[in-house]
């Protein structure tokens, strides 16, 4: 388009203020994916001035745009304030910008005394100035101003529009008053206001959100009969609240309705519909819903997958949960896999094998196991005494790069307090303060088991008192272990003097501990 402009100005006609108006649209609005070019416009505006061409309101008010748009609204106002004291002219739309980007910027209050400024050199607010500011004070919670505005507008004989009310609507659902939103929007009903899809929108979406579905699902049905057919996010909304809060029926109800109205889901619609089949046990009917997905020509995302996987693993279906494994590689997501909850899966089934072939896939996929994979594969290893895997997988982890946390340090000790190696045991207790790690009770607790299993008993003392130094209160399991410790050694009055300070410590004992301290 320049390039047009410059051949008009070479070779004629010559460029007039309209010729320099459209051009200063083009750089103040940005075409063609470009953003506002105000350093253009303003050699524009320079250019005229040289040209002896005299900028029209609209140019003004255009270029006054750009500036806001790149969010230099004080240099905006300070533009106007130089044409006003240069007699040029401006009008209400010059403002408006302004009193937008300032509302833009989160800065209603400055917006508001523009429109005093605007008010007090004869340039009259009209509704579009209303509403830039109401909706900016929405948006701040400030509903006290807003309804002032409002009152202002009546005063003056102006009626607030539609999109005035629907931005009032949708700062009072964002502030959860969306019971206030739906009563203002029954009054203004009844007083003849027809509102839009836009509107009903919002309000369903704050009911939603308050967990008001009887007013939404009546606001949704009141849509309907106005031959208003409901956006495709707002059955989505109404969807989720449903699967979630229940019943699963009526969440279902609306997915039918949704497709017999010619509204196209979409990927999160399944996604919650196939997350409500799993929350309620029906994991079958989720399943299902993947292969309907297909027929309807949708793609599982990981999302889908990863639901089904998590609750599948939760009831112990671990190998169905692994047959989703090859569908997700054939969607090219098999990277997002939840692999950290299926090898958890196996682990809790005491499966070494499966969890490690897992394991080798993850690594051939290119997966990087985190700290928590190489804990949950330890943790399995250590609860079959196979400590040779189990400190293969730490140096597997160490060669990596991975810094083990208190977690892991506390997992692998306790498999070799199991095995009786109290050795190694210490030996990675000692290291953890030099890798950043703190030993915690549980750390403790493992280490007194052990050498009460093994029957030092002045260790397990040192323990004691290294837990006091550190502030670390042992829990019922500590005392549990140090009861059964002594007892086995045959010190009964130590037990029981054990069992005395547990009680005295405010530590509720368990079965086991009366039953170390008194059998």
């Amino acid at each position: 388009m320049r390039s047009l402009f410059e051949e008009m100005k070479n070779s004629g006609p010559s460029p007039n203020v309209y010729t320099y108006t459209i051009m200063m649209n083009f750089y103040c609005k940005g075409y063609y994916g470009r953003g506002a070019d105000i350093e253009q416009a303003t050699k524009l505006m320079e250019e005229m001035e040289r040209d002896g061409i005299n900028p029209s309101v609209v140019t003004y008010s255009t270029y006054i745009c750009g500036i806001c748009r790149v969010g230099h609204v004080e240099s905006a106002l300070d533009f106007i304030r130089d044409l006003r004291s240069g007699n040029q002219p401006i009008n209400s739309f010059c403002y408006n910008a302004v009193i937008y980007g300032f509302c833009q910027k989160g800065e209603p209050y400055e917006a508001s005394k523009v429109l005093e400024e605007m008010r007090s050199c004869g340039i009259l607010p009209d509704v579009h100035s209303y509403s830039i500011l109401i909706d900016g004070f929405c948006k701040r919670g400030d509903f006290v101003k807003v309804f002032n505005f409002i009152d202002e507008m009546k005063h003056n004989d102006m009626k607030p529009s539609i999109v005035t009310y629907t931005s009032l609507f949708d700062g009072l659902c964002k502030s959860g008053l969306a019971d206030v939103s739906l009563n203002l929007f029954r009054n203004f009903c009844t007083s003849g206001y027809e509102f839009d899809l836009v509107a009903y929108s919002v309000l369903l979406k704050g009911l939603c959100l308050q967990g008001d579905l009887d007013s939404a699902m009546e606001l949704f049905n009141e849509m309907i009969n106005n031959g208003l057919i409901p956006t495709a996010n707002s059955f989505n909304r109404l969807i989720h609240r449903f699967c979630k809060m229940g019943p699963l029926d009526k969440a279902l109800e609306l997915f039918n309705i949704m497709l017999q109205s010619g509204v196209l889901p979409t990927v999160f619609t399944f996604n919650v519909i196939i997350d409500g089949y799993c929350s309620a046990g029906h994991l079958e009917e989720a399943l299902k819903l993947i292969n309907e997905m297909h027929e309807l020509g949708f793609f599982p995302n990981s999302y889908t997958y990863n639901g089904i996987i998590k609750r599948l693993c939760k009831q112990s279906s671990v190998e169905k949960a692994w047959e989703l494994l090859p569908q997700m590689l054939k969607k090219d997501i098999l990277h997002d896999a939840p692999y950290d909850i299926i090898l958890d899966g196996f682990a809790k089934q005491l499966n070494p094998k499966k969890a490690m072939m897992l394991y080798t896939r993850m690594l051939k996929l290119g997966v990087t196991p985190t700290i928590f994979t190489y804990t949950i594969l330890i943790n399995l290893f250590c609860q079959s005494g196979n400590m040779y895997e189990a400190w293969n997988l730490f140096m597997d982890l160490l060669g990596r790069g991975l810094i083990p946390d208190t977690i892991f340090y506390t997992t692998i000790i306790d498999g070799f307090c199991r095995v009786g190696d109290m050795r190694k045991a210490c030996a990675l207790f000692r290291e953890m303060p030099q890798k950043g790690c703190s030993p915690n009770v549980v750390t403790y607790t493992c280490l007194i088991n052990g050498f009460c299993n093994v029957h030092c008993m002045d260790v397990v003392n040192l323990l004691i008192s290294e837990m006091k130094k550190q502030d670390i209160n042992p829990d019922v399991v500590t005392y549990t272990a140090l009861i059964a410790g002594f007892r086995r050694l045959g010190n009964a009055d130590r037990a029981l003097e054990l069992f005395t300070e547990m009680i005295r410590n405010d530590i509720l004992p368990d079965y086991a501990a009366y039953r170390h301290a008194f059998t």
